[in-house]
């Protein structure tokens, strides 16, 4: 374990992590190894009375301490037993590496769609992956936790039996939004299909992901930039990395969207001083609850709390909660 303090060299590499927007300023970091330099870390905190974070990747930071920065990207070991179908990922991993563990055997975990993402972090947060209305959340395969007080040092979840995915990923200009948004929320889901509708600029992206077949036909209603369409090794359908940078963004669970209410948020993000990348998770199938869709918002800088709550302004009438994942930069 190292323990730095500012000005010590590797200070300002070890609070960084994913989000440049918002980083910790912490008297004291904890770069541990085990779950026992968790326990002298949190111990030195109580100790002194400061505050403490726990930062793996730093994808999902939402505040920031100047106390105690228990930092676990090198407790990072991760095994897989194919005879249970389970893996145990400590506090640092991330999900590729459980991805590459998995893989051999025929199996997956419920990640997103992003491998460089913390495992805990993300499961911890739900977890809504990449076949959610197929299996389910994350978190609800989660067999055991383990812990040092409210520092989880580890996890035990089932794996799925996935070794290759279906997958349909179509870009459009924006100018064919209208059209777009339309013909997904008039799509006749299958239950057994996870897909996402986004906004990124000047372009829109859907996505569709399962382990069945399934036709995405309804969803060609205008000309495409790009149009990918086929069977994936579950690993190639996951995505890469991304260089680290700033980014503000923030979900709400929805009760019923109609269509005039979709397009009234496209319009509202579409004309909005800021960048606001818009993403829709139809929900149902696997996951269960009362909530009929996710609506997120992110855009590239911190700050914009305003710009997103007139986003969600349009849906008041219509929220049912937030999703602990996809809050970023936000209390």
């Amino acid at each position: 374990m190292r323990i730095l303090h500012p000005g010590d060299a590797g200070y300002d590499d070890e609070r960084s992590g994913f989000q440049t927007g918002l980083r910790h300023e912490p008297q004291v970091i904890f770069a541990v190894e085990t779950a026992r330099d968790v326990e002298e870390a949190v111990r030195h905190a109580e100790t002194h009375g400061l505050d403490y974070a726990v930062q793996a990747t730093g994808h999902g930071l939402t505040s920031t301490t100047t106390g105690v920065l228990i930092s676990t990207g090198r407790m990072n070991e991760v095994t897989v037993d194919p005879r249970t179908r389970t893996a145990r990922a400590e506090a640092g991993a991330v999900w590729q590496q459980v991805i590459e563990k998995a893989a051999p055997h025929g199996l997956a975990p419920l990640s997103g769609d992003a491998s460089d993402v913390g495992v805990v972090g993300y499961t911890l947060g739900g977890g809504h992956g990449l076949l959610a209305r197929e299996f389910g959340l994350a978190s609800d395969r989660v067999r055991e936790v383990e812990a040092v007080g409210d520092v989880v040092t580890a996890l035990e979840f089932d794996l799925v039996e996935v070794s290759h995915v279906h997958v349909a990923e179509l870009h459009f200009d924006a100018v064919h939004a209208e059209a777009v948004f339309g013909a997904f929320h008039a799509w006749n889901l299958p239950e057994h299909v996870t897909p996402a509708l986004t906004t990124l600029g000047d372009v829109v992206r859907v996505t569709c992901a399962s382990t069945r077949p399934f036709d995405a036909g309804p969803l060609r209603v205008a000309p495409r930039l790009s149009d990918e369409a086929g069977v994936k090794p579950f690993a190639r359908a996951v995505g890469g990395s991304l260089p680290p940078h700033a980014y503000q963004g923030d979900n709400v669970l929805l009760n019923g969207l109609p269509l005039e209410v979709l397009h009234r948020v496209r319009e509202k993000a579409a004309a909005a001083e800021v960048p606001i990348f818009l993403g829709l998770l139809p929900l149902g199938g696997a996951l269960g609850g009362a909530a009929t869709h996710l609506l997120k918002v992110i855009s590239p800088l911190v700050g914009v709390e305003d710009q997103h709550a007139r986003v969600f302004d349009e849906v008041r009438s219509f929220a049912a909660g937030r999703s602990r994942n996809f809050r970023y930069a936000v209390r």
